[in-house]
């Protein structure tokens, strides 16, 4: 299974794994923090406390000195140790004391027994199978195949004893109360911790940047917080995205690296991309495939970190389906809670399979708390998309990128239609295909995402149950989107 993600960890690290009575743990371990120490698969003192972890754990620092306080020796500074100490002294309730992105197996040697959790959005991946005689855990589909086993998503937000699954969190629900002035900078405040507790690494640290509102605010707090900071872009030669980010950066003093796109490139490498995103979505493939590059440069440059922007859209209605919506309020919900299988999905391979860790502020557990609770009318007013972000960045970023119009990747990376439009081109020396009935009930009879099906389950990937995207909640009703001056498909 370890072999099958390789790519998730340093190659000094690979295939650390332990046989243990009743289990066997491994991990393909990227290491980041206390990187000499915290060798995976980790036990405590005792040996019979042992978990394999993925991901990162912003507050371990104070859950170590809790736990100290509470009679606990912590050997290490990692935060791997922490969820053996933290699972000893807290039991089930560890998961949801956890600030961070995470996905772990804890196992008590003495009891055979395991707590596996993930983070609340599902950030890190976390699939489950079994094959009646034993359960299995990993972070990508691809673990399982050569096995014969069919995985399932672990759901966000959840831990299992293989007992019983059980929600630790529940969304907020009551509205922040405050004026305009005093949401907005709460909201500010809240962004700025994010990415400070995301950037608090002595290695260097890189942000995907297009030169849109969400990256530009990560950017250059990144930059506010961490002496070495490279920005990130990729585009075609002329697109709108690389303007906005050349300029901008330029005037910041902010290192840039420029990748250009290239068609030829995007369709060599479509079949790869499939395979690493594992997924079969037409609008995910394209962000992949835009995306992949940007990842690949952040490895040449040795980068082990990167931020992102995503989750802004989703809960602070940045799309312009949040407008034509009759349940705005819904739709944020639906998008921010689907995001494990789609663009947390996307960002997740396509940064790991370069051996780079992609961190979200957006979805810091406290802004995120924050945001979600805020009414519609300070992230859509008068017309303006994200306003309360658009407010608390004023006086961070220029007025050009505070004020810059949301924009689709495919349109500000300058990709438009065309690697839409040569996927549509191949099914027809595909059609009609495998399972024709299930791509007609689940709605995945368009030329593209019938090519993509193709390709996805060619790569042994499971039989899909349905679609991880909803056309009017996710893409618009017509199945893409429609880009000015450039004619709908």
């Amino acid at each position: 299974m370890l072999a099958e993600i390789a790519h998730r960890g340093d190659p000094e690290n690979a295939g650390g794994a332990r046989g243990l009575p009743g289990a066997a743990l491994g991990c393909n371990r990227l290491a980041i923090v206390d990187r000499e120490s915290a060798i995976q698969p980790m036990t405590d003192s005792t040996g019979t406390l042992w978990v394999a972890f993925n991901g990162e754990i912003y507050n371990h620092a104070a859950l170590r000195r809790e736990l100290r306080r509470l009679g606990h020796t912590v050997r290490t500074g990692s935060d791997t140790e922490i969820l053996l100490h933290g699972y000893r002294e807290w039991g089930r309730d560890l998961p949801a004391r956890l600030d961070g992105m995470f996905a772990f197996v804890v196992y008590d040697v003495a009891r055979r027994s395991y707590l596996a959790a993930r983070d609340r959005f599902g950030v890190k991946p976390l699939y489950r199978a079994t094959d009646g005689d034993a359960e299995y855990f990993a972070s990508e589909m691809k673990c399982f195949l050569p096995f014969g086993l069919t995985p399932e998503s672990f759901p966000a937000g959840h831990w299992t004893d293989g007992r019983t699954t059980v929600r630790y969190h529940e969304e907020p629900e009551r509205p922040p109360a405050g004026t305009d002035r005093s949401l907005v900078a709460e909201f500010g405040h809240l962004l700025d911790e994010a990415v400070r507790k995301r950037v608090d690494t002595d290695l260097p640290i890189g942000v995907i940047y297009s030169g849109g509102l969400d990256s530009a605010s990560v950017l250059a707090l990144a930059a506010r917080h961490h002496p070495d900071v490279t920005a990130i872009s990729v585009g075609f030669p002329g697109s709108s995205d690389l303007a906005f980010a050349v300029r901008s950066c330029a005037e910041l003093g902010i290192r840039h690296v420029v990748r250009h796109l290239s068609l030829d490139g995007l369709v060599r490498d479509l079949p790869k991309r499939v395979r690493e995103a594992e997924t079969f979505e037409t609008v995910d493939i394209m962000d992949a495939s835009v995306m992949a590059p940007a990842f690949e440069t952040a490895a040449e440059l040795g980068l082990k970190v990167a931020l992102v922007g995503d989750g802004s859209d989703e809960l602070l209605a940045g799309y312009d389906l949040f407008r034509e919506h009759p349940d705005p309020v819904e739709l944020m919900r639906y998008r921010v809670g689907n995001l494990h299988r789609t663009d947390l999905q996307r960002v997740d391979r396509v940064a790991m399979h370069r051996t780079v860790e992609a961190r979200v502020p957006f979805l810091d557990r406290d802004l995120a708390d924050f945001a979600w609770r805020l009414p519609m009318d300070v992230k859509y007013r008068d017309g303006t998309e994200k306003w309360i972000l658009r407010e608390a960045m004023a006086g961070v970023l220029p007025p050009y990128l505070a004020r810059r119009p949301k924009i689709r990747m495919p349109e500000g990376t300058g990709l438009l239609y065309q690697l839409l439009e040569h996927v549509k081109g191949q099914w027809p020396h595909r059609a009609p295909g495998r399972h024709p009935e299930l791509r007609r009930r689940i709605g995945l009879d368009q030329p593209d995402a019938a090519y993509l099906l193709e390709l996805y389950l060619e790569h042994g990937y499971p039989l899909p149950r349905s679609r991880h995207k909803r056309p009017g909640w996710d893409f618009a009703p017509h199945g893409y989107f429609a880009f000015p001056g450039a004619g709908a498909r």
